[in-house]
């Protein structure tokens, strides 16, 4: 039976995608339009996965498991899903999906509602906005505010960096709303200081007329200031009647420690609040700092994107209004990974929670369904809060379902974990095992030479005949990866790590970028990097003026002057990457910042990655290696105490303040407990990463696994499926052709490769987009999407070039037969999947009485032959996604006139 409003408890393994494939297409079985589902994720590859997964079920749908599945969910026949399957499918591949990482979601909402933030909508997102520029326009900033001694003495009075002073900005930056109902005061602390001294001038007096007093407790009692004072270890004890003060103790000595307790207690709440209320008044100059670097940059941070689409949805004038434009378009809720979820994101969409789960209105058919699992909750740091799951359930009054089936791992390692974290996790539900999984290996071992015996043990699985690819090692730090990463390669085993994925740490982008930096720096050692790097004999290299030539270009032409391609995909990759920078500069000091991946088909080797990265991945084979080094002590200077998903309190960390201070004991405590959860979070994630075989590395003291009390064993037999190495084909030499990634890259790129000519790329790929960026087709929309093309292209086209593309729009819309065309519901740049083959149509009409129009945008009428062809793909597609009748169009877009040809 379908439930509206239903949630999941998914242990690790337990099928949650395939749930959520289930769920999704019961939705679509049920009659519910794709385009007013939103289904959200927390990383592109679920979002993709899940894509994949629904097309795949509904092409496969009689063979799959989740037939029967869906047929308990919608209560509907296997004969009604299977007749109306391809109808279903067809609606999915046409339609507006709205399956993404919330990220991405958010982004798109701010760039819809972008002019309430007074940001164009053609902004870039980054993990994280640029460091070094933003501290440079903080530090300005703070400097025209006249606040500069402000910052001093906050970095002074806490003893930290100012670099660590910017990382407590961010936070505030990113808790901002959180905190606005908690207030900072200012306030003096003599008065705390005087009257503390005051009373241990009274102690003092009770000892110096105490006959009995030891030269001991005289030395404890001689005090020359409060900060001394405040040190002190008899100050901590709940009464004096006890060591040295014992011969000469009374009553008055604990009213006069009570006094001290008391007035220490309140001078560390004071300072913490002047150092918050200092902190604060400087979150406004990092706020300011970052809305001026993206306004300059139009690039902008997920959190940023996070807090501008907060305050446009809830501190807006027309708020109620923006949400009813999102609601009207999202009937059914589907969020993955709920216990990731921060309670800023999640305050984003409780309005459109409620709104379904009140069942009123247009939401009287909508549904509310999550999943999650707090046992995997390890991003405290990034603003996570494991008890949202239940606070969510509890204000929604959702049913709560467990998966406790593991779908993914053999029976040793599933029974292991069980025994492992039965008593250690609070609430823990054993997994069950499935009939067909007996198999499996655990094994624990102590060795304090980790490295080596790390290095053993992948050497053990090679031996065996695992796959390089399956085999992972998963550590504590990024810097214990590089340390193992290092380990391997010294001993000829090849590696992947997260280092090891980026663009810029291939060999053949390493070698253009010294190309480069010789160009620019005339360096000799750039140059000699270069020809080391291709494995060639050095020689000269012609110089270069930037001025005159495109950096695109620069790099072409030294990939066809050298020979470089011989198949490396990496460098198509690295030149889609740099198309969007101005100059040599721009790339050379921020090339480092390019999150580009490689190829993913061309690494191959052990992966070796974090607990945190490994999370929603698997592996055959796992090794969890104990932390190289002991743990620092905790770095967060900061204490929030949450009472459920509201943030109660802030506290500054102070050293032996919970023995004199009751309400930061019992926030202190709450910290440790949260502390404790992460570590028994990250240990459970790791362990139920493996499939087959689970290796646990554990040193004989201080070790990261003390808190499970692990004794060196194994169980089980230690398999390895062994790979077949294929043989390697004899491969024909490919002919490089210079190729545009990106919409319309398959017609442009050809254009290219005869024409050469990447001003007239860049002149069609512009006068795309700014259709693509059209609201409407008519002269109204014209001045946005020119400043939308302008923003994104400006910089490669002259002034002619960008009327010249403004008069040929203005022709476009104003053609009497091109509007008879695209009379209906129009869809911009509408993704085509076909025979396994990706396409984008420029332009796909529907009209009222079911036909469709495609229109493919050209700037020119060369390779009109090509183009015919690749309009009758479209055509022959389309044709048989929706078994209607179809209509080609080929829209020539010409200087002086606009041609339409029906193919």
């Amino acid at each position: 039976m379908f439930k509206n409003n239903l949630a999941y408890e998914a242990s690790a393994g337990s099928g949650k995608t395939f749930m959520l494939v289930v769920r999704y297409l019961s939705l679509l079985f049920m009659q519910a339009e794709p385009s007013k589902i939103l289904a959200l994720t927390f990383t592109n590859k679920a979002a993709s996965e899940m894509s994949e997964r629904i097309v795949e079920t509904l092409e496969e749908l009689e063979s799959r498991g989740e037939l029967d599945v869906i047929m308990q969910v919608t209560g509907l026949s296997r004969e009604h899903l299977l007749a109306n399957r391809k109808k279903i499918l067809q609606e999915f591949l046409n339609s507006h999906t709205k399956i993404m990482t919330i990220d991405s979601f958010f982004t798109q909402v701010l760039r819809k509602f972008s002019l309430y933030a007074s940001l164009m909508p053609d902004f870039s997102t980054f993990s994280s906005q640029h460091e070094l520029k933003l501290m440079s326009r903080f530090l300005s900033e703070v400097s025209a505010a006249n606040k500069r001694e402000i910052l001093i003495n906050l970095s002074l009075e806490s003893k930290k960096r100012i670099s660590d002073i910017f990382t407590l900005l961010d936070e505030f930056y990113i808790k901002k709303e959180e905190l606005s109902n908690i207030s900072f005061t200012k306030i003096d602390l003599r008065a705390f200081e005087d009257e503390a001294m005051s009373a241990l001038s009274g102690l003092q007096g009770i000892v110096a007329n105490c006959d009995k007093a030891s030269g001991q407790l005289q030395g404890a009692v001689k005090v020359e200031s409060f900060a001394e004072l405040k040190d002190k270890t008899w100050v901590q004890k709940e009464s004096l009647e006890y060591w040295a003060f014992k011969k000469c103790f009374t009553l008055e000595m604990n009213h006069y420690l009570h006094t001290i307790q008391t007035t220490v207690a309140n001078h560390h709440r004071a300072k913490e609040q002047n150092f918050f209320y200092a902190l604060n008044e400087l979150v406004e100059i990092y706020q300011k700092s970052k809305k001026a670097l993206y306004m300059d940059d139009s690039e902008l941070s997920f959190s940023d994107v996070t807090s501008l689409v907060y305050e446009i949805l809830h501190k807006n004038d027309d708020s109620q209004f923006l949400y009813f434009r999102l609601d009207a378009k999202i009937e059914h809720i589907l969020l993955d990974e709920f216990q990731d979820t921060s309670v800023l994101q999640y305050k984003i969409l409780k309005p459109l929670i409620e709104e379904i789960t009140s069942g009123n209105g247009i939401f009287e058919n909508g549904s509310f369904f999550f999943v999650g699992d707090v046992k995997q909750s390890i991003y405290r740091f990034r603003g996570g809060v494991s008890a949202l799951f239940g606070e969510v359930v509890e204000e929604n009054d959702t049913e709560v379902e467990k998966l406790l089936t593991n779908y993914r791992s053999q029976k040793e390692v599933i029974e292991f974990v069980n025994a492992t974290f039965r008593d250690k996790i609070e609430g823990y539900s054993d997994q069950l095992v499935r009939k067909e999984a007996q198999g499996g290996y655990v094994e624990v071992l102590e060795n304090d030479e980790l490295l080596e015996e790390t290095l053993t043990q992948v050497q053990r699985l090679i031996a065996l005949g695992a796959d390089l690819n399956e085999i992972a090692i998963l550590c504590a730090t990024n810097g214990d990866g590089e340390a193992i990463k290092l380990s391997l390669q010294e001993n000829e085993i090849e590696v992947v790590t997260e280092t090891t994925t980026k663009l810029i740490n291939q060999r053949s982008v390493k070698a253009l970028l010294e190309y480069l930096k010789y160009l620019y720096f005339k360096e000799d050692i750039y140059k000699h990097n270069f020809f080391a790097l291709i494995s060639q004999e050095i020689q000269s290299i012609s110089s270069v003026d930037f001025n005159k030539v495109k950096l695109f270009d620069v790099v072409k032409r030294a990939i066809e002057k050298y020979n470089l391609f011989e198949h490396d995909f990496h460098l198509l990759r690295f030149l889609n990457a740099i198309k969007g920078y101005e100059d040599i500069e721009a790339l050379l000091f921020e090339y480092e910042r390019l999150d580009t991946s490689a190829a993913a088909s061309d690494l191959n080797g052990v992966r070796v990655l974090t607990v945190h990265k490994s999370k929603g991945l698997e592996y055959a084979h796992v090794i969890v290696m104990d932390r190289l080094k002991n743990p620092p002590a905790s770095r967060s200077s900061i204490i929030y105490e949450y009472d459920g998903i509201a943030l109660q309190n802030v506290y500054l960390r102070t050293k032996n303040r919970e023995a004199i201070d009751r309400s930061y004991e019992n926030a202190l405590h709450k910290e440790q407990k949260l502390v404790r959860e992460d570590s028994l979070n990250a240990l459970y994630v790791a362990f139920t990463r493996a499939r087959e075989n689970l290796i646990i590395i554990k040193k004989s003291k201080k070790s990261s696994f003390d808190l499970l009390e692990l004794d060196a064993k194994s169980s089980g037999e230690l398999q390895c499926e062994r790979v077949q190495k294929e043989k390697k084909k004899d491969l024909q030499p490919l002919e490089h052709k210079e190729l545009y990634y990106g919409t319309q890259s398959d017609i442009l790129a050809l254009e290219s490769e005869q024409a050469e000519n990447i001003n007239a790329i860049n002149f069609g790929l512009a006068l795309h987009y700014m259709l693509e960026m059209m609201s409407s087709f008519n002269k109204e929309s014209i001045p946005n999407a020119k400043d939308m093309m302008i923003n994104k292209f400006g910089f490669e086209l002259q002034v002619d070039e960008i009327e010249d593309i403004v008069r040929r729009v203005e022709m476009f819309v104003e053609n009497e037969e091109v509007l008879k065309l695209i009379d209906g519901d129009c869809y911009r740049e509408k993704a085509l999947r076909y025979k396994n083959n990706l396409r984008y149509v420029d332009l796909l009409v529907k009209h009222k009485e079911g036909s469709w129009n495609i229109l493919d945008y050209k700037s020119s009428l060369s390779f009109s032959e090509h183009h015919v062809k690749q309009v009758r793909y479209y055509k022959r597609a389309i044709e048989d996604i929706t078994a209607e009748l179809v209509n080609g169009y080929i829209c020539y877009i010409l200087a002086d006139s606009v041609k339409l040809v029906k193919i």
